[in-house]
């Protein structure tokens, strides 16, 4: 994979396959652009760039708040003079997409938020969350076993069922293909989703966006993809019934063909 050399030195892996319009790939934390695989094997006559974020895959190590991912997003984009590009980000990475929107937003032609929230964490008016606490357990788990907590966080993703088919075999060699961040990148990872909260930014967002959310989702409530969807002006929500939080590993065609027609008109199209 190339790389890339931010002002501070740190250097960012990233993908860049296909010709096309540009649709940057942003995945979510303690896992690498790899989750992307399937996903980008059914989307032909597109140009896919997909960074690993630092501390994550082929990046280097590094602790990072979610401003640095935000800037980074922006260098790749600005560096690879991309223009008219769609900017999808998944969990994490829909937070970093978000972070990195006002320097970006002059290069895009559309945003798109998978199983993504502006708020992680219950409270301040945000019933849609995860309990604070959750991220404490977590952080602890990643303090004393990273690869272990990662792996733990990963089975974690799904819903009842989701891994009964085809997808199982493909969760299983992600989960294999992928190795755990650093503690410290992990660590950093979590405290940028306990301190994040992009609400009062939505608003402003002037640009075509989906929001891409399963109705089974364990990690972001179904209700934090409807409020994110109602935030943004014109977005368009696509609920998957059923769908945990990896939709794109466990409903590769439906997540594929969403992003094949957008942009495209607003309103829910599925529930």
């Amino acid at each position: 994979m190339p790389l890339l050399l931010t002002d501070s030195g740190v250097r960012l892996a990233y993908a860049d396959r296909g010709a096309g319009a540009p649709l940057v790939l942003v995945h979510g934390w303690s896992l690498s652009s790899a989750a992307f695989d399937g996903l980008a094997a059914r989307l032909p006559g597109r140009r896919l760039i997909m960074p690993d974020l630092r501390g994550h895959g082929g990046s280097d190590p590094a602790a990072f708040a979610l401003e640095d991912l935000g800037r980074d997003l922006a260098l790749l984009l600005d560096r690879l003079g991309l223009e008219g590009a769609v900017l999808a980000g998944w969990s994490l990475g829909a937070q970093a997409a978000l972070a990195a929107l006002p320097a970006v937003r002059r290069r895009l032609a559309g945003l798109v938020l998978i199983s993504g929230t502006p708020r992680f964490t219950i409270g301040d008016g945000w019933p849609h969350g995860q309990p604070a606490q959750a991220l404490e357990v977590l952080a602890h788990r990643v303090r004393r076993d990273p690869a272990r907590a990662a792996a733990r966080f990963f089975d974690g993703m799904f819903a009842p069922g989701e891994l009964d088919g085809p997808a199982a075999p493909r969760a299983r060699a992600l989960r294999a293909a992928i190795p755990a961040p650093s503690a410290a990148a992990a660590l950093a990872g979590l405290a940028a989703l306990a301190a994040a909260d992009l609400r009062a930014g939505l608003a402003a967002i002037d640009l075509p966006a989906l929001v891409i959310h399963g109705t089974a989702d364990p990690i972001c409530p179904p209700g934090a993809g409807r409020a994110l969807a109602a935030g943004i002006p014109g977005a368009r929500l696509a609920l998957l019934p059923g769908a945990g939080h990896a939709p794109h590993l466990t409903r590769p065609d439906e997540v594929a063909a969403l992003l094949r027609a957008f942009p495209a008109a607003a309103g829910v199209v599925a529930a």
